[in-house]
């Protein structure tokens, strides 16, 4: 099997278009994204191996890179996915990311509606960063994880783009809690077994979903 890699920085705008322009020169079109790259706050100071981060940096951070990097990523690479004969696009999520953790049934509902337009969904990501800085997310409805909270919005960034993209097979697959330096390796369940759900999705053939 051969690799090629590419630098991405889901912070910078520039790596993600800079890489887009690299794929497109170089294979004409994107079969598969999976995105997988996310930053988590597991512990404050991740086991002590960082500096302790206050709650409204984690929010501002998680939210930011999981989600908002997420998105501009899959924008980019939507023009190539519309190029492929079968595009998929795979979005790993989280059981931190189920809807029972926003304390507000409001929020629940919004979150989950059939009629979210993106537009709202990013409005609702940035009034959790602005609540998380002011320190009155609990009091507006809003838990505190910035990671759970950035996979609420993954998981509800899917349906939007599922809905919107019907020529792309698109699906968010919680991998289950895997041994990885995320969380110290204290995962149950083997990296590689995380992966095989993310590879049947991009793998399987257009026949047994369409």
């Amino acid at each position: 099997m051969n690799v090629a890699l590419v630098r991405i920085d889901l912070e910078d705008v520039h790596s993600i278009e800079s890489a887009a322009k690299h794929i497109e020169e170089k294979y004409g079109c994107c079969d598969v994204l999976v995105n997988n790259a996310a930053v988590c706050f597991n512990d404050p100071t991740l086991y002590g191996k960082v500096p302790h981060t206050p709650f409204d940096k984690q929010a501002d951070i998680s939210v930011k890179t999981n989600f908002f990097g997420t998105l501009s990523l899959t924008k980019a690479m939507l023009p190539l996915l519309e190029k492929s004969e079968s595009p998929r696009i795979i979005n790993i999520a989280s059981s931190a990311g189920r809807l029972s953790i926003l304390p507000s049934q409001k929020r629940r509902e919004a979150f989950s509606s059939d009629n979210l337009k993106m537009e709202e969904l990013e409005g609702f990501m940035w009034d959790f960063i602005k609540a998380a800085k002011s320190g009155t997310h609990a009091d507006e409805g809003w838990p505190n994880t910035g990671y759970g909270v950035s996979k609420v919005g993954i998981i509800a960034m899917t349906k939007i783009l599922a809905r919107q993209n019907t020529r792309v097979m698109v699906n968010s697959v919680d991998p289950g809690y895997c041994a990885t330096d995320q969380n110290n390796n204290q995962g149950f369940i083997p990296a590689e077994r995380g992966a095989t759900t993310p590879f049947l999705l991009a793998t399987i053939q257009e026949q047994f979903f369409s």
